[in-house]
């Protein structure tokens, strides 16, 4: 017999349990999911209460220490200030999660403490690190330090606005320290030297497109001048900053300062200089040393398996550190392999038969 109409609507309005249990299972691989990642869990518990907090640990401290701070930055009375929550957490580089713009931070794994205070309606992020007098910093929404994204002050205001106007004065004045720098560098006479061209620019870094080896610049855009000077037939390019008494730098051809590109002397002085294959010797008996030390070996029993001559992408000579940041320039050098008691050991080094030489494994090797 078929079921009537008030059977199948009841039928329908019966409880699930199965589904409910299935929900429920999701929910909880989810939040294990999380938790397992070091991501914050919405479905776990957020706030814990100052009353929780050890008197004199670490995160008492900086609790202290960003209520002291709302007190400067808000002018909030220190009673009115209410401890909303504190949570454990691993910022994914230096910054802690709130990144100052224009600047660059390492990038590692750094523990720290993500807090939250309210004081008259308004709640207020911190950021720190896990030292309880080390890094602070008050966030902000959109993710930048407090003191980076406020409005500028009428007075800065108008500051700015005087600089802006004065920009049109800075030229002059690097015109003319350019040329008081061409005088001396090349010791031609002040009526000597032609201006064939001045341009605004904004160069791509700190370095104003002209990089000293194996030197870091922070990557923001720096506005500033190209100045072309001429004297004696031959033009010199300064570049500059937009300050006036700021950096000033005479450009080579291929892109490195002038003082930065002395070519070497052709004839050596003494032994200080030597040829590719005496430095390769040398880095060998380097090598040689470091390994005996490390292992025990005699030195007669160490085989020189390879030497090959290499470039390196930069300075960590294809072996970095773990949480070590390095300078992004090709690094000559050599890849040295030996051999001991059936056993092959790497060595990376530069191109001076002095400078850095590192033992390279699977594993990050110690640095001599």
């Amino acid at each position: 017999m078929p079921e009537s109409l008030e059977e199948r609507v009841a039928g329908y309005r019966q409880p699930r349990p199965a589904a409910s249990a299935s929900v429920f299972v999701v929910l909880l691989v989810v939040a294990l999911s999380l938790s397992a990642c070091n991501i914050r869990n919405p479905f776990g518990p957020r706030a814990e209460p100052a009353a929780q907090l050890a008197e004199g640990s670490p995160l008492s401290r900086l609790v202290e220490r960003a209520k002291e701070d709302l007190v400067q930055t808000a002018a909030a009375d220190s009673d009115e200030i209410i401890l909303v929550s504190t949570e454990e957490v691993e910022w994914g580089d230096t910054s802690l999660g709130c990144p100052h713009p224009d600047e660059m931070y390492a990038q590692m794994i750094t523990p720290g403490f993500f807090i939250v205070l309210e004081s008259g309606g308004n709640t207020y992020d911190y950021h720190t690190g896990a030292d309880p007098e080390g890094p602070l910093v008050q966030c902000t929404e959109d993710g930048t330090p407090a003191g980076a994204a406020g409005a500028l002050p009428e007075e800065l205001e108008e500051e700015e606005e005087e600089t802006e106007m004065d920009a049109d004065d800075a030229l002059p004045r690097l015109i003319e320290r350019a040329t008081e720098d061409l005088i001396q560098a090349t010791g031609a006479a002040s009526d000597e030297i032609t201006v064939l061209g001045a341009e605004e620019v904004e160069w791509s870094d700190t370095g104003l497109g002209c990089h000293e080896p194996n030197k870091m610049y922070a990557q923001m855009i720096t506005p500033g001048y190209k100045i072309v000077l001429e004297s004696g037939g031959n033009t010199y390019d300064y570049h500059t900053s937009a300050d006036p008494e700021g950096p000033l730098v005479h450009c080579t051809e291929d892109g490195t300062p002038a003082s930065a590109a002395i070519a070497l002397p052709t004839e050596p002085v003494g032994e200080t200089l030597m040829n590719d294959e005496g430095a390769l010797t040398r880095l060998i008996e380097r090598a040689r040393e470091d390994l005996v030390q490390a292992t025990g070996a005699a030195s007669d029993a160490v085989t020189v398996v390879s030497a090959e001559e290499v470039e390196w992408s930069d300075t960590s000579l294809g072996c970095p550190q773990p949480d070590t940041m390095y300078a992004q320039v090709i690094t000559p050098g050599y890849k040295i392999v030996l051999e001991t008691g059936g056993e092959f050991y790497n060595y990376h080094t530069a191109a001076d038969p002095e400078g850095p030489l590192v033992q390279c494994d699977l594993e990050a090797g110690s640095e001599e």
